[in-house]
């Protein structure tokens, strides 16, 4: 069978005669053409055959940098929590990479500020007796620490005031198993009813005696590190909490249940800084010539939760955003060529804690989202960016822009290292990452299709964000197709079409934000979860057989066509399930 490139080629050259051609591209888009023949796609006005995507995929294995960037990143300077030091030193360090590629535009942007800093700077565990062991857990970021290693003993929450009577004057330095948050000690200011529910009496019980901290247990062999950042410095938190890996927390809990005792000994140093802490976005830019006031964005977010090293979320999104600004800037410098479009490059930060970052850009530069052709983001793990997204309008502009990738990539030994349009009739929407912010806006915004070995869901947010699980030739054909398409995109005759985005599917239409420990943030006004009963601050548990731990989850549960799904949530200790049918816009309670 002949190649994309070969039929796109002898297509074209069929049917459109070069003098044709010429009439109709202005002679700005004709000098920047790198097509070896004068052939030109009828819908893009690119080349069928482009130099420049050539010479991305003409550089060895060996001279690609990307890994370096990623160990430099993640390893050397380590995770990237929002208002840490490390983000402010991972910025700075991203700008000076971006202008060390020969990019003269480059600028870091203030998007706003936290009220307190954090910085996480170790954190060690381990069981001393009845055995010795060392303990997978976190903590909460923008918690605070222990005064050094803090040694004491293990005791259970109580379920009963018999148990609440016995640990009268034993809590001192005690470490407090919570096997759930209805026995685990509350503190603050009490609510309506709280001065009689036993978790509330406990939690007076803690303060007035001075317990070590609160151990809850992990989901399953991960532990998901979290936290609030809307904190004040005039009021910081004080309590100490671990979440322990599940099959540790059960050990420690079945000792304690036999009246064995077990001591406990933790060192967590993590320190609060007094803000405002300002943070920023990092941009640099390729310009563009007749088309410069137009633009096409390529990027990731560049911070980070702070449990591992942050190096899949979202180290690999950012480390191939700087490769791919490095390689095409080389090219373009070598074979004295300049996009059309302006080509951008963009780090956001506060990406974790609701697109902080890329939705203060907007509200302060509303003026340039007309002019923004598309927005296309990496953020999904070390696996492949294999494709994207395209609707039925957009599907012919497309298929010319990536054409040459797709002849690159078609005979790969690796299926998952062949580039693919996938047709939809939405763009996602509702993934959570910083394209949404822009969809929002009503600009093309994509999250790359991305496939491979690598489970993004045992990484996500996990003690195992590290490099070691990171693919170096899915990082390498990331890298190679993010460079590819800036350059094609910006290159094209029309803008990507904003008309027809697509009707949102079904995980739009759940109509619901996913915050922290899978609680609803927001349940929109009329949507099938509103209609369920669910509200804000329900915990959601279960899409059809996929349990929910984050907007991962969502997706994966979300993937197929299936109109009718049994969606599961908890309130409290009570459970609820209804069946929601997307087909007949139509909600149905199961009743137990």
């Amino acid at each position: 069978m002949a190649s994309i490139r070969t039929t796109l080629v002898m297509t074209l050259k069929h049917f459109l005669a070069p003098a044709l051609l010429a009439a109709i591209l202005p002679l700005s888009t004709l000098a920047a053409q790198t097509a070896s023949d004068a052939s030109l796609m009828p819908n893009t006005g690119l080349p069928v055959s482009d130099s420049v995507v050539d010479a991305v995929y003409a550089i060895p294995d060996e001279e690609m940098q990307v890994t370096d960037i990623l160990d430099q990143l993640s390893n050397g300077i380590g995770p990237r929590l929002t208002s840490s030091s490390s983000l402010m030193e991972a910025s700075e360090w991203a700008a000076d990479q971006f202008r060390s590629f020969g990019i003269e535009d480059v600028r870091m942007e203030v998007w706003g500020t936290f009220p307190v800093g954090f910085d996480r700077h170790s954190m060690t565990g381990r069981m001393i007796s009845p055995e010795k062991r060392e303990l997978v857990f976190t903590t909460n970021s923008w918690t605070p620490g222990t005064d050094g290693p803090v040694r004491g003993a293990a005791l259970l929450a109580p379920n009963t005031d018999e148990e609440l009577d016995a640990l009268r004057g034993n809590l001192r330095g005690a470490w407090i198993l919570a096997s759930s948050d209805s026995v685990a000690p509350r503190f603050g200011e009490p609510r309506d009813g709280d001065e009689e529910a036993l978790n509330y009496r406990f939690g007076l019980l803690c303060d007035k005696e001075g317990i070590a901290g609160v151990i809850r247990p992990g989901r399953g062999e991960l532990v998901h590190t979290r936290g609030n950042y809307r904190i004040e410095w005039d009021n910081l938190p004080t309590h100490v909490g671990v979440s322990l890996r599940r099959d540790q927390f059960r050990t420690i809990f079945d000792n304690l249940k036999n009246d064995e005792a077990v001591e406990l000994e933790f060192n967590i140093h993590q320190t609060f800084r007094e803000g405002p802490i300002p943070l920023y976005n990092i941009i640099a830019e390729i310009p563009g010539t007749d088309l410069a006031d137009q633009m096409v964005i390529f990027g990731g977010h560049i911070d980070s939760w702070d449990g591992a090293r942050g190096a899949q979320d979202n180290g690999t999104g950012t480390s191939t955003t700087l490769e791919a600004a490095r390689i095409l800037s080389s090219i373009l410098k070598e074979q004295g060529l300049q996009p059309r479009r302006t080509i951008r490059f963009m780090l956001w930060s506060g990406e974790e804690q609701g697109l902080l970052g890329s939705r203060g850009y907007i509200e302060k530069h509303p003026e340039e989202m007309e002019h923004i052709s598309s927005v296309i983001v990496h953020d999904g793990g070390t696996n492949a960016c294999s494709g994207i997204s395209t609707t039925p309008n957009m599907m012919p502009i497309f298929a010319e822009a990536f054409a040459p990738i797709i002849g690159h990539t078609e005979n790969a030994e690796d299926e998952h290292l062949r580039f693919r349009l996938v047709e939809k009739n939405a763009l996602p929407r509702g993934v959570g990452s910083d394209h949404d912010a822009y969809l929002s806006g009503g600009v093309p915004g994509f999250f790359w299709e991305q496939s491979g070995e690598t489970n993004y869901t045992y990484i996500h947010h996990t003690q195992h964000d590290t490099t070691d699980e990171v693919r170096e030739d899915y990082q390498r054909f990331t890298a190679r197709v993010v460079a590819s398409a800036a350059w094609r995109l910006a290159n094209m005759e029309p803008m990507v079409p904003r008309d027809d985005m697509g009707t949102p599917k079904k995980r739009q239409l759940l109509g619901i934000n996913l915050g922290e420990s899978s609680k609803l943030e927001n349940v929109s006004d009329g949507s099938l979860a509103h209609r369920a009963g669910m509200k804000k601050g329900d915990t959601l548990l279960s899409i059809g057989d996929v349990a929910i731990t984050n907007m991962g989850d969502i997706r994966k549960a979300m993937r197929d066509d299936a109109d009718r799904r049994k969606v599961s949530w908890k309130r409290g200790e009570e459970t609820f399930s209804a069946w929601f049918d997307w087909k007949k816009d139509s909600v149905e309670a199961i009743t137990s």
